[in-house]
C-alpha cells in the first residue's frame, strides 16, 4: 500500500525533529494500535523512502495460526499518530525531557544506552544508587533525563540521578500530586509532599505504587509527608514536622517542638550513628529555621 499522506507525515515529523527511521517506527505502532484497538494482532513495516506500508494480521490460535496479507491497511488519524510520536519521542531532545532507553553497553564506569536510533551516555557520577551498585544488564530498559551536555565522543549525556530526574518521573507519572521534594542520603532518599488525599492513593495495596517508583528511579526510600493543617502557617508548618518525624523514623519522640527549636529522643537502642546522621540532614533540609537538639 502507498502513504497517501506522505507529506503530511513527513511535515509533523520535521517539527518534532524526526528523522525517517523513527518515522517508520512510529507510524507502524500506530497502525498496530489501530488494529489492537479491534482485538487484532497485527504486524506493520513501513518503507519512507519507497513511500509504502505492507501489514499482516494473524488469523487462528497458537500453533494452527497464519499470517494473512493486508491489502489496505486501517490508518491512524493525525491525533491518534501524533499521540504515538508524543509517546516514544525524541523530539528535539531539549534538557530534562525524559526517555526510555535500551541498556547497550557499558563505557568507562558508565551506562551506553539506546534510544530509538540514537544513544545516551549516563556517566558514573550521574547513575542512579541502584545502578552504582550494581550496573543494569545489556537490554534493560530504563527511564533517562537527558542532559545538555555531550561527552568527548559527541555522544549525549543523560541521567538518572538527583532532584530534577526524580521529580520528572513523580510528575510523568502522577501530575500535579507533588507539592515539596527533598533528596538526601547521596540521592538515595526522597522525601515527597503532596495532600492527604493523594498520599493515600500512593500508599493504596501496601504502597506499591511507591515501590514501583523506587524501582524505576534506582533509589532506595521514598518517604510521604502530606501537606501540613492548621489555621496558621507556624501551624502547618509544625504539623508537617511531626508528621515527618513520625514517618521517617517512628521510634523517635518529640520533647520540644517551637518556631526555633525542635528536641528529639533518639531510641535507646539506637547505635548507627549514620542514620542519626542521614535523618538530621534531611530534617535540616525540611525545617532549615530550626535548631536541632538530638538526645
Amino acid at each position: 500500500m502507498r502513504i497517501d499522506n506522505i507529506e503530511q507525515i513527513k511535515t509533523i515529523g520535521e517539527e518534532y525533529g524526526w528523522d525517517d527511521r523513527t518515522i517508520e517506527d512510529a507510524l507502524a505502532d500506530a497502525i498496530r494500535l489501530c488494529y489492537a484497538d479491534r482485538g487484532m494482532l497485527v504486524e506493520v513495516d513501513v518503507n519512507m523512502k519507497d513511500q509504502s506500508i505492507s501489514a499482516r494480521r494473524f488469523s487462528g490460535y497458537g500453533d494452527s495460526g497464519i499470517w494473512v496479507d493486508i491489502r489496505d491497511p486501517i490508518m491512524p488519524n493525525v491525533k491518534m499518530f501524533l499521540q504515538v510520536m508524543e509517546m516514544q519521542q525524541w523530539g528535539d531532545g531539549s534538557p530534562g525531557r525524559l526517555v526510555e532507553g535500551e541498556v547497550a553497553g557499558h563505557r568507562d564506569g558508565g551506562v551506553i544506552y539506546r534510544v530509538l536510533n540514537q544513544h545516551v551516555f549516563v556517566p558514573e557520577n550521574l547513575l542512579s544508587v541502584a545502578d552504582y551498585h550494581k550496573r543494569p544488564e545489556v537490554g534493560d530498559q530504563q527511564v533517562i533525563a537527558l542532559c545538555a551536555t555531550k561527552d568527548t565522543a559527541g555522544m549525549r549525556q543523560g541521567t538518572r540521578r538527583g532532584m530534577e530526574f526524580v521529580a520528572a518521573v513523580m510528575d510523568v507519572y502522577a501530575p500535579d500530586t507533588v507539592k515539596g521534594l527533598w533528596m538526601g542520603a547521596s540521592n538515595s532518599w526522597a522525601v515527597v509532599r503532596m495532600s492527604e488525599e493523594d498520599m493515600e492513593t500512593w500508599l493504596e495495596n501496601g504502597g506499591v505504587n511507591v515501590k514501583h517508583l523506587q524501582k524505576v528511579m534506582g533509589i532506595r526510600r521514598i518517604t510521604l509527608l502530606p501537606a501540613g493543617k492548621g489555621e496558621t502557617e507556624q501551624e502547618c508548618k509544625d504539623d508537617e514536622i511531626r508528621n515527618f518525624i513520625g514517618n521517617a523514623w517512628k521510634d523517635c519522640d518529640i520533647v520540644e517542638l517551637t518556631p526555633e527549636k525542635v528536641v528529639i529522643h533518639t531510641p535507646l537502642n539506637h547505635n548507627d550513628p549514620r542514620k542519626l546522621r542521614t535523618f538530621t540532614s534531611m530534617l535540616k533540609k525540611i525545617a532549615p529555621e530550626r535548631e536541632q537538639v538530638v538526645l
